[in-house]
C-alpha cells in the first residue's frame, strides 16, 4: 500500500505579541498520535517550552497529504492497481501545487 500520508502531532503556541509559533513532530501512525494527545490532554506539563507570556496553547493531531509521492507521480494513473494514490490524485487535481498539503475530506 502506497502510503501518501503523513501524520503529526501539532502544538501551536500564540504569544502576547500576537505572535504564533508552531511545532510539529511526526508520528508513525495515526494511534500512535492519539496516543500523544491522550498523555497531553491528561499533562498538559509536557509541553514545557522555553517562551514566556503565552496566551494560548492548542495541540492535536494533523494528517498531512505528502507534497511529492514517487509512485503516484508516475503516468498514467491507474486507478486499479494503484488504489492508494487516488487520495493524492484526487487532491492535486482540484488544488495548485503551491498550497498546503493538509488534507481536509
Amino acid at each position: 500500500m502506497i502510503n501518501v500520508f503523513v501524520i503529526m502531532f501539532v502544538v501551536i503556541f500564540d504569544y502576547e505579541n500576537g505572535a504564533q509559533r508552531t511545532m510539529e513532530l511526526e508520528m508513525e501512525s495515526i494511534e500512535q498520535c492519539f496516543d500523544q494527545k491522550r498523555k497531553v490532554d491528561k499533562d498538559p506539563s509536557q509541553l514545557y517550552y522555553e517562551g514566556k507570556k503565552i496566551v494560548n496553547l492548542e495541540w492535536g493531531c494533523v494528517r498531512y497529504l505528502k507534497n511529492y509521492v514517487e509512485e503516484c507521480e508516475l503516468l498514467p494513473m491507474d486507478y486499479v492497481n494503484k488504489p492508494g494514490c487516488i487520495p493524492y490524485w484526487d487532491h492535486w487535481g482540484k488544488h495548485s501545487r503551491s498550497e498546503s498539503g493538509t488534507y481536509n475530506e
